[in-house]
């Protein structure tokens, strides 16, 4: 492994670091909790065959234990909760990174974008864009009689009635091939039919 360990490697190991020590806290309570039943159930034997010194040394011993037991208990919950609240603070780390980085992308939006340019163009570019209809409706209204040929009284070329009389043709022509095609599929069925 490298000299210089990047910042997600050093992360990876203080993961693995606090799992290690939370797994050998939670053995040694096992091994703790262990020793207190051995030291109690030796109090008891003591204490049916009347030694009171041998009672009294399991208790002192069963008493060292707990204690050993319950400070290592306090020490692996005050690892957890750090643990949880370094996970946390990550969170948030991230999510401050994350809304900086958001942060810093719409001031280089806004920051390249000169709005009062943006209206002067789109008012210019509409202005070109009606001068230039007004330009083809004179040029269409001056050369609509010699080159398209007679308009109606709207002054359309092609009417909505023209339009209606074209879908109604195709809609029943439509229906004719409609009413062919099945014609033709129902004799093939028949004859289909007839050779069994």
């Amino acid at each position: 492994m490298g000299l210089f360990k990047s910042k997600e490697e050093r992360q990876i190991e203080r993961t693995i670091l606090i799992r290690k020590t939370l797994g050998m806290f939670a053995g040694q309570i096992k091994k703790l909790k262990v020793q207190e039943d051995g030291y109690l159930a030796s109090a008891r034997q003591a204490k049916q065959a009347g030694a009171p010194q041998q009672v009294a040394l399991a208790k002192k011993a069963l008493k060292a234990t707990m204690v050993q037991r319950r400070r290592l208990n306090h020490q692996m919950l005050t690892l957890k909760i750090a643990t949880q609240m370094k996970d946390q603070a990550e969170a948030h780390a991230q999510f401050a990174k994350a809304l900086s980085g958001v942060s810093k992308s719409i001031a280089e939006m806004f920051g390249s974008v000169d709005m009062t340019a943006t209206q002067k163009d789109f008012e210019l570019a509409m202005g070109k864009a009606r001068n230039m209809e007004e330009r083809v409706d004179m040029f269409l209204s001056c050369s609509n009689e010699s080159i398209f040929g007679e308009v109606d009284e709207a002054g359309e070329l092609v009417s909505d009635t023209e339009i209606d009389k074209l879908l109604d043709f195709e809609a029943a022509a439509d229906n004719e091939t409609a009413d062919a095609d099945i014609e033709a599929g129902l004799k093939e069925i028949q004859s289909e039919l007839a050779k069994e």
